[in-house]
């Protein structure tokens, strides 16, 4: 099955003076879970760290788009050890 490597992803959390970029994503289709590099104020805090678990039961067939690759339906859910970092840095409980 392979990595799907998402080089130049990611996502961005700000609050107050706290920058929490999510990047670099890899996708393991075989266990469903979503990796990525973590860094906090520009500082890696976290590399090939388990963010999302990915769920496809609402998940539609491929669709292509030129040389893009399309899947809707899945759903993302942070998981447990980010969460736990997340909560750590913005120093909340959610």
């Amino acid at each position: 099955q392979g990595l799907l490597n998402h080089d130049d992803s990611g996502l961005t959390l700000k609050a107050g003076d706290t920058t929490v970029t999510l990047e670099n994503f890899v996708v393991n289709p075989g266990s469903s879970k979503l990796y990525g590099d973590v860094l906090v104020n520009g500082q890696v805090a976290a590399s090939n760290a388990y963010l999302f678990s990915l769920h496809g039961g609402t998940l539609k067939p491929l669709q292509l788009e030129g040389d893009n690759a399309i899947l809707t339906g899945t759903t993302v859910h942070v998981s447990d050890d980010a969460a736990k970092l997340l909560n750590s840095t913005f120093k909340t409980d959610a």
